[in-house]
């Protein structure tokens, strides 16, 4: 029963997106703005108020789940290039899909799932797990955007890695949270109390911003977006088994497992169309999946969680 309200609440927003861009609230150039709000300062808010509920009791096994994470992400990468070949993506969108691979929903869909099956403590677990994703998505995901927006302008010779792009808002903020907890530095509960009162309007922003994207899509573009099929079972079946089969040779322990898994399990993340919201035809096919995936995990997460024991 929780976790249908959670996805109805995140289904009501995108609904609200969607009336608010055919009733012409929102449009494209309100998308674009709100996005970069997102990426560059709501996020970057909730990587730093994510740290506030870490305990330091246990360092050994944090730094454990936290190796994890790093090792699950990096073998993501590799089988989202795998399967992006296989599905013979177009060179365009290649590093789109790939995104829509690595990348989950954790943070806005994973995190109140799992508390609301575990408790609190999971905040713990899935939070130092999926500290790799912040530190990729600044710096990999929006790089794929950048080259495949290149590819499909003729525009990829031009296109150069500056190192300073690399230095963004998102990356500064998972760099200073990995930093804060592990060097252990005490900051005053003002800080978490203002960068959590921020981060909060993520989840409901983000959501209503791809209802309002799915509305500028046409019924005709969902169909002829043909790579979003093959593309579910994998994201929502196929990566959260594999982090399931790795984690039983991590740990003994079924909670964590069963933690990490659900939240590999998440549909794509928002995130993914936030990031890609400055190229047009990569936002479309990022928008696609983000609702399409959403949809889906409406009957896939609870499967899941009951054959976890959730």
């Amino acid at each position: 029963m929780v976790i249908a309200t959670t996805m109805c609440k995140l289904l009501i927003a995108m609904l609200i997106g969607f009336y608010l861009f055919r009733k012409g609230i929102l449009n494209r150039d309100v998308n674009a703005k709100l996005s970069s709000l997102i990426v560059q300062i709501t996020c970057p808010c909730i990587i730093l108020n994510s740290i506030s509920s870490v305990s330091h009791d246990n360092p050994q096994m944090v730094l454990k789940l936290f190796l994890a994470g790093i090792v699950i992400y990096a073998v993501f990468v590799v089988l989202a290039r795998v399967f992006t070949k296989i599905m013979r993506v177009p060179a365009h969108l290649r590093g789109t899909y790939m995104c829509m691979f690595i990348f989950s929903n954790n943070t806005f869909m994973g995190y109140p799932v799992v508390q609301a099956l575990f408790g609190d403590s999971a905040i713990f677990y899935i939070t130092i797990f999926n500290m790799p994703f912040n530190i990729l998505f600044f710096t990999l995901a929006l790089h794929y955007f950048q080259k495949d927006a290149a590819i499909e302008s003729d525009n990829l010779e031009k296109l150069k890695t500056d190192p300073r792009s690399l230095i963004n808002n998102g990356i500064i903020a998972s760099v200073a949270a990995l930093i804060i907890y592990f060097v252990n530095i005490p900051m005053p509960d003002i800080f978490y109390e203002c960068v959590g009162f921020i981060g909060n309007i993520t989840t409901p922003l983000s959501m209503i911003i791809i209802g309002s994207s799915m509305a500028a899509a046409s019924l005709k573009e969902i169909k002829t977006e043909k790579g979003i099929w093959p593309m579910l079972p994998i994201r929502l079946g196929v990566l959260p088994l594999i982090v399931w089969a790795f984690m039983h040779l991590w740990t003994s322990d079924p909670t964590i497992i069963s933690i990490c898994t659900i939240g590999a399990g998440m549909p794509v993340a928002s995130l993914v169309a936030m990031g890609s919201a400055p190229y047009p035809r990569q936002n479309k096919a990022a928008s696609i999946g983000v609702v399409v995936s959403t949809l889906c995990s409406l009957v896939t997460i609870p499967i899941m969680a009951a054959l976890l024991g959730a």
